[in-house]
């Protein structure tokens, strides 16, 4: 009820989900530790997430019989076997010990046994990830599939804050694969033009947007990709009129606009 009405999720979440969306790309055995109930996000399977709210209480009155005898057994030092879990950037989801979980969490526990799988995705997903986040997550895996950038370039990690934002990249790597072509006189596999763009044009640009505080000047929120986006606009427009001064004059107009929308909406100041 309380969930309900503060607008909060009141089922689990699961990470069917979240690989749907972020795309699986590797499993690996983790071994058996103990995990804190802090870091249990959800269930690894969609159809137990009617079966526990986000406490990990049972849901339904046919759940009651199984999870009482659990509790007796629990109470009365019986061996409880530990559960199986994914864990997926630090957050853990429940394949097999839903009760157990529950049962664990109700009687004070801080911290459970478990069988641990690692879970790679294609692209970075936080685990208390909303709609629009699944949304972005497979923008972003859309946008890896293509390029392949995360394979030719492991430390390139591109977090944008708005939807779309990675179609604006691709295009961008297209571009730079056309002019690519012309030069070399043969078409260039995708991969190869996405290691260059990000070489020879993303990070010169981030570089300068590090370099100038862009994202502390310009507004808080925003991502390196962010403001490597709005930087190639102005550069594009500037070109477009006339007025072409590369990247170093794109960021100066950026700053210099911005801190003149600042100025005009602060307050006057009378007598």
């Amino acid at each position: 009820m309380r969930a309900t009405l503060a607008g909060r999720a009141t089922r689990l979440v699961a990470l069917d989900d979240i690989l749907a969306a972020a795309r699986l790309d590797g499993l690996s055995a983790g071994g058996i530790r103990d995990i804190p109930f802090d870091r249990v996000a959800g269930s690894a399977h969609e159809g137990r997430t009617r079966d526990f709210d986000t406490s990990f209480l049972p849901t339904s009155r046919r759940q009651r019989d199984r999870w009482s005898s659990l509790y007796a057994a629990w109470i009365a030092g019986a061996e409880i076997p530990p559960i199986d879990v994914y864990e997926l950037d630090g957050a853990y989801y429940v394949i097999d010990g839903h009760h157990r979980v529950s049962v664990a969490r109700s009687l004070g526990l801080r911290t459970v046994k478990a069988r641990v799988t690692e879970v790679r995705t294609r692209a970075p997903l936080e685990s208390s990830s909303d709609g629009a986040a699944l949304l972005q997550a497979a923008e972003y895996a859309r946008f890896l599939e293509v390029t392949h950038l995360d394979r030719v370039r492991p430390e390139a990690r591109l977090e944008v804050s708005r939807l779309g934002r990675y179609d604006e990249l691709l295009a961008h790597i297209l571009g730079h694969r056309y002019f690519l072509g012309v030069e070399r006189g043969a078409e260039v596999p995708i991969q190869d033009a996405a290691a260059s763009w990000f070489d020879s044009v993303y990070l010169p640009v981030v570089e300068l947007v590090r370099e100038h505080r862009v994202i502390d000047r310009w507004y808080r929120g925003a991502t390196e990709a962010d403001a490597y986006v709005e930087v190639t606009r102005r550069w594009l427009e500037l070109d477009a009129s006339g007025r072409s001064g590369g990247p170093h004059a794109a960021v100066h107009g950026l700053l210099d606009e911005r801190e003149r929308r600042w100025w005009r909406r602060r307050p006057l100041r009378l007598g």
